[in-house]
């Protein structure tokens, strides 16, 4: 019995030994990874690195080395401080430079020596402006510049005039302040990042335009419901009523050159709401009034301020819209018959037809113009702009117009690739079309009294003149202004 206890308590003690010198020989050592590039920008890299031990550590830092060589001399060292758990973590710096080749590895700092991780590669990414909205106004706009990478320092120019910048969101936006105009209406829009030049595609096109009133209009009349049209630098207007009272049978021109009116001693009866274009007017009413309208059928031609009287129309016509392409002269629309009816006279052949309808309803208050073979028009239903292509016969909607209607009325006209349009009834505003990518841009208000009718509308040497015509409650004379697209 004693040998047996004996050997029990020398098996149990050899056991204690065995335990205790296994627990004092256990390594604790972690191994540490350098696992992924979370998100890398032009300037910001984000990483992620792996502690794995089976213990907890007491780290008194852990982070990341980041450095343009594998040496890693002068790194950017991204510290996350202390750490006793083992896990992952992600670090993140922002003082990269764009387009250049790094190398990054994660540290922790164990027992007053650091360990290090393995070695990834990264390289940071290009900066990239795509656009910016909106492209015009006035100086103090804010305006919003999208793109990608980037920096912090990013700069915005408009022509040479840096822009105030308000705000950059997540690398890809850019929110600034437009500087005032500096000489020049149009000018083009760059970011700078860390250096690098990203101009844009579209500039950026300050509200501008310079309205001068020249004279009063020589007679007492105001003329409404009367026709214009132009010839060269030759401008025609008259016929219509005075106020609605009496009806006019004159019809004057004007001359920039000598800034002179004179009398042409029209030939024919007074009408009323006749259409006109470049070398015919007619239709309209012979008696003062509105509906029901007594309709005239004269049709005339103006050849150097000669008039010519033609065959009359073959159809009722009244606020109806004329315009000339080529050897033709079309009549849309009208206030009589059917409002969607269209007709075309050929020139050559002084012959009639009847065309296809347009697609809305049309009369001399809707705003049109003409440019390169088409004509176009602003259905005020919807504010679509609508192109007739004479060629092919076909009515195509290329637009929308984003300005206000007003009481209608307004005018449309093409000087070069640019159309302006606007100035309704009641309304000061004027708006420009780039015909060549149908961008809008608005111009500066008109300086006049906006209780007044446009009774003319002319273009001559890169000018807009307006013949404004106050209403009836107004004893004021008619106006001639000036309006200069591109002054300020």
């Amino acid at each position: 019995m004693k040998i047996g206890n004996i050997g029990f308590f020398a098996l149990f003690m050899s056991v204690i030994c065995i335990f205790s010198s296994c627990e004092e020989d256990i390594d604790v050592s972690p191994s540490l990874v350098t696992e992924d590039i979370l998100y890398v920008s032009g300037e910001r890299v984000r990483l992620l690195a792996r502690i794995i031990t089976t213990e907890n550590i007491n780290a008194s830092d852990h982070g990341f080395y980041i450095a343009d060589n594998e040496a890693f001399s002068n790194p950017i060292i991204v510290s996350l401080g202390e750490r006793e758990r083992p896990g992952r973590f992600i670090g993140e710096t922002g003082e990269l430079n764009i387009e250049k080749t790094y190398y990054g590895k994660s540290f922790i700092a164990l027992n007053g020596s650091l360990q290090f991780g393995n070695t990834i590669a990264l390289q940071t990414l290009s900066p990239e402006a795509f656009q910016f909205s909106p492209n015009n106004g006035t100086g103090g706009l804010i305006v919003n510049v999208f793109g990608k990478n980037f920096t912090a320092d990013s700069k915005v120019f408009f022509g040479d005039v840096p822009a105030e910048i308000l705000d950059i969101s997540f690398e890809s936006r850019i929110t600034v302040r437009v500087p005032p105009i500096a000489g020049r209406a149009v000018v083009a829009v760059k970011v700078v990042s860390q250096g690098k030049e990203m101009p844009m595609i579209t500039p950026f096109e300050y509200t501008v335009g310079k309205y001068t009133k020249l004279s009063n209009f020589p007679e007492a009349l105001r003329l409404l419901d009367n026709i214009y049209f132009q010839q060269g630098n030759q401008f025609f207007v008259g016929l219509g009523s005075d106020r609605g009272l009496n009806l006019n049978q004159n019809i004057w021109k004007y001359s920039p050159m000598t800034a002179a009116w004179e009398n042409t001693g029209f030939p024919g009866r007074p009408l009323m709401m006749s259409f006109s274009s470049g070398q015919f007017f007619g239709g309209g009413s012979y008696v003062l009034g509105r509906a029901p309208y007594l309709a005239a059928r004269d049709f005339w031609q103006v050849t150097d301020g000669v008039y010519k009287k033609l065959p009359d129309l073959p159809f009722d016509r009244i606020n109806s819209v004329a315009f000339e392409i080529g050897d033709y002269l079309y009549v849309v629309g009208g206030d009589v018959g059917f409002p969607f009816e269209a007709h075309r006279y050929q020139k050559s052949t002084g012959l009639w037809a009847r065309i296809q309808n347009a697609p809305f309803s049309i009369n001399s208050s809707i705003i049109n113009f003409n440019f390169q073979n088409k004509q176009y028009f602003i259905n005020p239903e919807n504010r679509e702009l609508v192109a007739f292509d004479a060629l092919s016969g076909f009515w195509g909607v290329v637009g929308t117009y984003p300005g206000e209607f007003g009481a209608g009325a307004g005018f449309g006209l093409a000087i070069g690739d640019r159309v302006y349009v606007g100035m309704t009834n009641r309304s000061l505003e004027l708006w420009e079309l780039n015909m060549t990518n149908l961008n809008w841009v608005k111009k500066n208000n008109f300086s006049g009294s906006p209780i007044a009718r446009n009774a003319g509308v002319f273009a001559d040497n890169g000018l807009i003149y307006i013949l404004r015509s106050p209403e009836i409650q107004l004893s004021t004379p008619m106006e001639l202004w000036s309006f200069d697209p591109n002054g300020f």
